[in-house]
């Protein structure tokens, strides 16, 4: 039989990502996620309701993640789900819901992106922390503006899509 633990959601981001690295070096950023729901209960009233999970994103896509999520923008998360339990202040037990994600897109930033615009960030992550020998190394361009548009555009990784590209979207999809 097989197995399958994988969760995607979108809401909006609680705090700017936080990035962090462990003792081996290995980096990691995360972030809240609020995702609402709303719905009419039996009485015709209108429920609105808030779930909140922890996003932790691995490896070198979390240098980007990093500098990129910030508190308001809207974002699609897709990764495996876990549940923590902790105790708060007061001494109750809680339950909080962490997701590994190995895919964060932007749908929205609310201060840069007037026009709706997605802006996306697609290449998965790697899911195992133990295996996180990869280049951490963010690009930089030393030389002001002397780097080409491809350039620029290979090292971004968060950019705007062609028309190439929002020519291929499927116009029946909700979102």
């Amino acid at each position: 039989m097989g197995r399958l633990n994988k969760i995607m959601l979108i809401g909006n981001a609680g705090n700017d990502a936080e990035l962090r690295y462990t003792p081996a070096g290995d980096s990691v950023a995360s972030f809240n996620l609020a995702v609402n729901e709303n719905y009419t209960n039996r009485e015709g009233q209108q429920v609105d309701q808030t779930q909140w999970f922890r996003i932790s994103v691995w490896g070198r896509r979390s240098e980007f993640i990093g500098n990129y999520i910030k508190k308001g923008m809207q974002v699609y998360a897709e990764g495996r789900i876990k549940s923590n339990l902790y105790t708060d202040n007061s001494g109750e037990t809680k339950v909080s819901l962490e997701v590994n994600a190995y895919d964060v897109q932007i749908v929205q930033d609310p201060q840069q992106n007037p026009n709706n615009q997605m802006h996306t960030t697609t290449q998965p992550t790697n899911m195992n922390p133990q295996n996180q020998a990869e280049n951490l190394t963010t690009p930089t361009n030393t030389d002001g503006d002397s780097q080409s548009s491809n350039e620029a555009q290979q090292n971004n990784p968060i950019s705007e899509p062609t028309n190439e590209q929002s020519s291929n979207q499927d116009d029946s999809l909700p979102w």
